[in-house]
């Protein structure tokens, strides 16, 4: 059933199992197992079928500290979420990131295991349209050094793809336009939630259990909204909700001539996890893209230059095509750390009078070590086995700060409503549901506790379809 609340609103309130707000690749997967269940789901859409400036505008906000995207831009507003500009890269987080790292940093690690999370691995597969990953691939125990592999969705647009089976589904009634602007508390509890159109009609909605999912940024921004609301009862005092907020750092650090792979294929590497503990650095993943031959070229040129014996080889191996020229980019974990968050703003609200976001981002010398540590054994790996030389960037070896025109981070928000068995150091439990609510629950990277160095889109939807096991058991 679908209702735009632009053009009509039910006259009575509307009671379901599961209020689901939030359309993205967490809100969608979470619906349709719930719905698979045998349970009544409103799913909740603040924007329509396509972007509109009015939606987006919601989305308008200011970010301090490091350079970062603007905040209409990082996220979409419309069915199917910021799946609309998703890459499509797939990987599963690592058994090491949920590991306890307190030597690193203490809070870096999860209170459920990978193995919590391994049976919703092929359902979440079959809904991104790709196999699972190839398990990771040890290469040396000195350097620690292990490849990497990612499965690749066509990419998935859940609104494209989903919109049909959402809108002919029994169990599901699907609202487009809808922006939550109310949540009612009465003994722990929400009771009531209020929807409102960019045309003013108003939508009530009753219903067992509420879930958040409405991204990474925003799931914080209404979690705060709401309790100041309510008195401070919507959840538990002291929360860090907006804390230990995390993004993936990206950047091009230099290029290579590598004597491995296949011409035109990209490869991707990672430390161990013996070896991240020894080196007390988070996880980080390094990837090899092809260059153009005449770039390859230019680099066995300036070698040639700077170590003609070693450029000499590469010349050498270049005529009979066993050198690759790549371009090598990082992406890596970022360590929870209090002071990066979602605030409310004091000076500017949205058109519902909701504060727009104040977003803290910035990176801890811990985010540099890892970087400059991973790239470290891997040269040494190469060297040691005389598989290439990089041409690492001089900001990577410490002549120069982050560069500012490069990618920045990979619009990954993670945290702020992060997983931990205590109030004090998390937002919801391990079932996700909100610390002093007996019915609110949140989904998507909000809740991730640490992000590892992989894209979070497929943890996402196998914590959505735990979610909805959770809450049909």
């Amino acid at each position: 059933m679908l209702t735009d609340l632009n053009i009509n609103a039910p006259t009575t309130a509307q009671t379901f199992d599961v209020c689901v707000v939030g359309s993205g690749p967490a809100g969608i997967s979470l619906s349709l197992e719930l719905a698979k269940k045998g349970k009544r789901v409103a799913l909740c859409e603040a924007g329509g079928f396509e972007l509109s400036e009015e939606s987006q505008g919601c989305y308008s906000g200011e970010t301090v500290g490091d350079p970062y995207f603007d905040l209409m831009a990082t996220r979409l507003r419309y069915l199917g979420g910021t799946s609309g500009h998703w890459a499509g890269w797939c990987h599963t987080l690592e058994e090491v990131d949920f590991r306890r790292k307190d030597r690193i940093n203490p809070l870096a690690h999860w209170p459920i295991s990978k193995a919590d999370l391994d049976p919703y691995l092929a359902p979440a597969c079959t809904i991104l349209d790709i196999k699972p990953p190839r398990a990771t691939r040890h290469l040396s125990t000195k350097q620690g050094i292990q490849e990497v592999y990612f499965s690749f969705s066509p990419p998935t647009r859940f609104g494209t793809k989903y919109r049909k089976t959402l809108t002919d589904s029994k169990n599901i009634a699907l609202f487009v336009n809808a922006n939550l602007t109310d949540v009612k508390v009465s003994g722990g509890q929400v009771v009531n939630a209020t929807f409102q159109s960019y045309t003013g009609k108003k939508l009530d909605i009753v219903a067992s259990r509420y879930v958040f999912a409405m991204g990474g940024i925003e799931n914080s921004r209404q979690l705060l909204w709401h309790n100041s609301r309510n008195n401070g009862q919507l959840y538990a005092k002291g929360a860090p909700v907006g804390r230990y907020w995390m993004e993936h750092p990206h950047f091009t650090i230099g290029a290579a001539l590598v004597d491995f792979g296949l011409p035109g294929k990209r490869r991707f590497f990672s430390l161990t996890p013996q070896k991240q503990a020894e080196l007390g650095v988070l996880n980080c993943g390094l990837r090899f893209e092809p260059l153009s031959p005449s770039a390859a070229k230019r680099l066995v040129k300036d070698l040639m230059c700077v170590a003609p014996a070693v450029g000499s080889w590469a010349s050498e191996l270049m005529g009979e095509n066993l050198v690759c020229g790549v371009k090598l980019r990082a992406a890596w974990e970022q360590g929870p750390k209090l002071e990066n968050g979602i605030t409310l703003s004091t000076k500017s609200r949205d058109r519902f009078g909701i504060p727009s976001t104040v977003l803290t981002w910035r990176k801890s010398p811990l985010e540099r070590r890892t970087l400059t540590a991973t790239t470290g054994q891997f040269n040494e790996w190469l060297m040691a086995r005389k598989l290439g030389r990089l041409k690492l960037d001089d900001w990577v070896l410490g002549r120069g700060d982050y560069p500012k025109d490069d990618e920045l981070a990979g619009h990954h928000h993670m945290g702020g409503a992060r997983m931990s068995d205590s109030p004090t150091t998390g937002v919801v439990d391990r079932n996700l549901k909100v610390h002093g609510s007996k019915n609110l629950y949140v989904a998507g990277a909000a809740v991730f506790a640490s992000g590892g160095h992989s894209n979070p889109t497929l943890p996402i939807v196998q914590l959505s379809l735990r979610l909805a096991n959770h809450l049909t058991a």
